[in-house]
C-alpha cells in the first residue's frame, strides 16, 4: 500500500518529536552525536529526505547542528545571564563613558585590538522604524549612538562571546548643541551628561520599557555571534515627556538563548537601593536597563 503525503508528513514529525524528547530529557547530552541518517532510515522505515526534514526541524529549533561528513549533534546550551529592568535611576547605556571596558581599563586600553569601534555617535536621518519610535517623520535629523558590549561585564560564556548591541536614538532637535566640539566631548566622555542635558531641558520625564523577540537578521547574527535561525531578544526603553511623546529611545539586542530578563525589585536585596557589585555578580547580571 502506498504511503500518502499526509503519512509522510506525519513520519518526519514523529522522528523530530522522538529526537526532541530524547535531547530534552538528557538521553543525548550537549555535544553528543544523534543517530545517523542510515540508522534513522532503518528504525523508522523512511526515506533519507524524511529523516533530513526531521533533523532540519531540530536545527531550526536550536536543538541540533550538522557537521558535513560527520553527522548531527546536540547543540550545547550556553549558561544564561541576566538583563535587569529597573525602576530606579536609568543608566545611559549608549554613553561611551558607561561602557564596561572603559570603566574597567580606561579609554586607551579599552579601544585597543578592536577591528570595529566599541562605540560610535553621529547625527543622521531617521529611517522609517526609527521615525516611528521617536514620533517624527522619516528623514528627520536624529542622534544615533551605538555601543557593543562583549568584554568586561559580558565575559565569554562556554567559549562564545556573550555580546550585547546597544543603540540609542534621539530627536536631534532635543540637543541642538550636540555638534558643538566642546559640548560633544562632554557628551562623549561624561557618562551622565547626555541624559542630564535631556532631562534638564525637557523634563520631567517618564520611562516606558517593552520587550520582544524575533528571529535575528543576518547583520544581527554577525554582530552578536549568533547562528542561523536563533532568536534575538530586544528590550526597548523610551524616555518620554509626561504626555508620552518620545525624547530618546534605547534599544538593547541580545541572543535570546544566552540572556533572560529579571526585575530590580524582585532580585535586589533592598529594592529601594541600586545593585551592589556583589549583587550583580551573585545574580549573574550583565546589564541594568
Amino acid at each position: 500500500m502506498e504511503t500518502s503525503t499526509d503519512d509522510k508528513d506525519a513520519l518526519w514529525r514523529v522522528i523530530a518529536s522522538d529526537l526532541r524528547g530524547a535531547i530534552l530529557d538528557g538521553r543525548y547530552p550537549p555535544g553528543g552525536a544523534l543517530p545517523s541518517e542510515p540508522e534513522l532510515v532503518r528504525k523508522y522505515d523512511v526515506s533519507r529526505p524524511t529523516v533530513r526534514k526531521a533533523i532540519e526541524t531540530l536545527v531550526s529549533e536550536g536543538l541540533a547542528y550538522v557537521m558535513r561528513g560527520r553527522g548531527s549533534f546536540v547543540r550545547p546550551m550556553p549558561e544564561r545571564r541576566a538583563i535587569v529592568i529597573t525602576d530606579r535611576d536609568r543608566p545611559d547605556l549608549a554613553a561611551p563613558g558607561n561602557h564596561p571596558d572603559v570603566q574597567a581599563f580606561g579609554w586607551d586600553l579599552a579601544q585597543r585590538d578592536h577591528e570595529t569601534p566599541l562605540f560610535t555617535g553621529e547625527k543622521t536621518i531617521a529611517s522609517r522604524d526609527v521615525a516611528i519610535m521617536l514620533g517624527v517623520r522619516p528623514g528627520h535629523p536624529v542622534i544615533h549612538r551605538r555601543s557593543m558590549w562583549h568584554r568586561g561585564h559580558t565575559a565569554a560564556i562556554h567559549g562564545a562571546s556573550a555580546r550585547l548591541e546597544i543603540n540609542s536614538y534621539t530627536n536631534a532637535d532635543m540637543l541642538p548643541d550636540y555638534d558643538d566640539p566642546k559640548r560633544h566631548a562632554q557628551y562623549r566622555k561624561r557618562p551622565g551628561f547626555f541624559y542630564q542635558s535631556l532631562i534638564r531641558e525637557h523634563g520631567p520625564v517618564r520611562w516606558m520599557t517593552l520587550t520582544t523577540a524575533r528571529i535575528a537578521y543576518e547583520d544581527e547574527r554577525a554582530a552578536l555571534g549568533m547562528d542561523y535561525a536563533e532568536a534575538v531578544l530586544i528590550i526597548r526603553r523610551t524616555m518620554a515627556h509626561p504626555n508620552g511623546h518620545p525624547i530618546e529611545v534605547t534599544e538593547v539586542k541580545a541572543p535570546a538563548n544566552r540572556y533572560e530578563i529579571g526585575y530590580h525589585r524582585e532580585l535586589a536585596d533592598d529594592p529601594d537601593d541600586d545593585f551592589t557589585p556583589q549583587e550583580l555578580s551573585d545574580n549573574g547580571i550583565d546589564l541594568v536597563i
